[in-house]
């Protein structure tokens, strides 16, 4: 079986922690929308992991009309790609104010958007067996309480040899290796001015953030975890490169963005292991 995700949920019940992923993607969708994809900065790892899996499904050379579903779509960037490619997509998000910003974006695009994305639950989907040909499901699985139920309903919806495109937090990335000093730092009042003086005041990047915790998970051991799950893995990308964890690449920002950019030419390196704080992977559901 290997070696179990790091699970920060441990103590916490699945209802809890959706509603905590729920309340905190509804804050302000647009924001969201505009930083990670309309203005995306000199180095945005959302942009370049939308762009990895629009690369993974046209290498598939899907036939015209495949319905795509979308788990976990957020602005609706990854819904709008492949209807505008011909194929018949759909979208899902826990969080009503993704869902409202992913309805506005389809609809100022020409689409129907509210009969196309609607909110819904990864281990709950309301779609029924085998009603798609790729299901995607980008940022998700590592906010949820384990890996079992969302695997089995993905595989439910998919049709035989339809595909799965999801990614994990790479447990072994350096960007990632700061993570829980940071977050024990941000609960005490004085660090917490502190790092928030630094932050508002001397970079100017906003007020602080508090992002839900999610696992992490060894790649190869996650996909002995997809093969259990009845899917072969096809593809992967690393994307998301930094040779410093967060917060220090912020504070380097002009140093570590154009690096961490140029290093995304080895997304599909296995050497990336240590410098890459995401993974991608393409599997297919077996017959």
């Amino acid at each position: 079986m290997g070696a179990p995700s790091v699970r920060p949920f441990s103590k916490t019940n699945s209802n809890e922690i959706k509603r905590r992923l729920a309340d905190h993607y509804d804050t302000d969708a647009p924001l969201y929308h505009r930083v990670h994809y309309i203005e995306r900065a000199d180095y945005s790892p959302l942009a370049w992991r939308q762009a990895y899996i629009e690369e993974m499904l046209a290498e598939q050379r899907l036939p015209s009309g495949a319905r795509i579903l979308d788990i976990g779509c957020g602005p609706g960037e990854l819904v709008l790609s492949p209807l505008r490619k011909g194929y018949d997509a759909r979208g899902v998000d826990i969080s009503v104010g993704m869902v409202d910003e992913a309805i506005r974006l389809l609809a100022t695009s020409g689409f129907g958007g509210s009969t196309r994305v609607a909110q819904g639950d990864i281990e709950r989907l309301e779609f029924p067996d085998q009603a798609f040909e790729v299901v995607i499901a980008a940022g998700v699985i590592e906010y949820q309480k384990d890996d079992s139920a969302a695997l089995a309903e993905m595989r439910r919806v998919l049709k035989p040899n339809g595909l799965l495109i999801l990614n994990i937090t790479n447990r072994y990335g350096c960007v990632g290796l700061l993570d829980g000093i940071y977050r024990r730092l941000k609960k005490r009042p004085t660090t917490r001015r502190l790092i928030g003086f630094v932050k508002q005041r001397l970079l100017r990047k906003g007020p602080l953030a508090e992002f839900p915790q999610r696992r992490t998970h060894s790649p190869w051991q996650f996909d002995r975890t997809l093969a259990r799950h009845g899917f072969r893995k096809v593809g992967f990308n690393y994307f998301h490169f930094s040779l410093l964890p967060m917060p220090l690449d912020s504070v380097f920002a002009p140093v570590c963005r154009p690096l961490g950019r140029w290093m995304e030419r080895l997304s599909r390196n296995r050497t990336a292991l240590l410098l890459a704080g995401g993974y991608l992977v393409i599997a297919r559901r077996e017959p």
